[in-house]
């Protein structure tokens, strides 16, 4: 067979090193979100600077401006990351058909979301606490992050409104349930301790076991 142009041959080259060098960038990024999370765990957003981010990862603060323009654009780089990854999570383990099951399933896994992950999702609530930070953002981003938060929401209430229409849960009312099942978990960060009493699958077991009781309905356990 005929050796393709070498024309052809240079395109396909340039788009397999284009895409090598965007997932290299895609990889760095993930880390400088990463190296920020630790940060604001630790001392806040506010002192949280570009140069402590660079440093946090070995790179230099006018080379961290390649991948982001300022610490805004870190900061909502990294609220959409960790709500996309906690709608990605949650989403991907609810399975089942049953309806109890189904709440089950989201809220343990929710659960071992934010315990599993304690370095992204404390440094969330900590930034979710400061609510002003999250307003400051400009509108196109904060659009974005609301609208992420909104996703999640509405996995946890669509599953106890259908599960109310099919007969299987009796909530005295969707919405405020949904938000009730969604705050019992969002401060579970702050109280638990690696080395307690409970692990983390069994905080994950009694809680989802509560939110399938709260909604008056019974499920099989895992």
């Amino acid at each position: 067979a005929a050796s393709p142009p070498r024309r052809n041959r240079s395109k396909a080259a340039g788009s397999r090193n284009r895409r090598r060098g965007d997932e290299r960038d895609e990889s760095v990024r993930r880390r400088i979100i990463a190296a920020a999370a630790q940060l604001y765990r630790e001392h806040g957003y506010e002192r949280a600077s570009m140069s402590d981010i660079a440093g946090r990862i070995g790179m230099t603060a006018p080379a961290l401006y390649w991948y982001f323009q300022s610490k805004e654009d870190i900061l909502a780089a990294f609220l959409e990351h960790t709500i996309a990854n906690l709608i990605e999570f949650v989403g991907s383990s609810v399975r089942s058909r049953d309806f109890p099951q189904r709440l089950w399933e989201f809220m343990h896994a929710y659960v071992l979301w934010q315990l599993r992950q304690k370095d992204i999702s404390a440094a969330y609530e900590r930034i979710f606490a400061l609510g002003h930070l999250r307003n400051s953002l400009p509108p196109r981003q904060r659009e974005k992050i609301k609208s992420l938060e909104r996703q999640f929401y509405r996995l946890c209430r669509g599953i106890v409104a259908r599960g109310a229409r099919a007969g299987r849960f009796r909530p005295p009312a969707v919405p405020p349930v949904a938000f009730a099942l969604i705050g019992m978990v969002e401060h579970l960060i702050a109280w638990f301790r690696p080395a307690g009493r409970l692990s983390i699958r069994r905080i994950a077991t009694l809680y989802a076991d509560l939110a399938v009781r709260m909604v008056g309905a019974g499920a099989k356990r895992r």
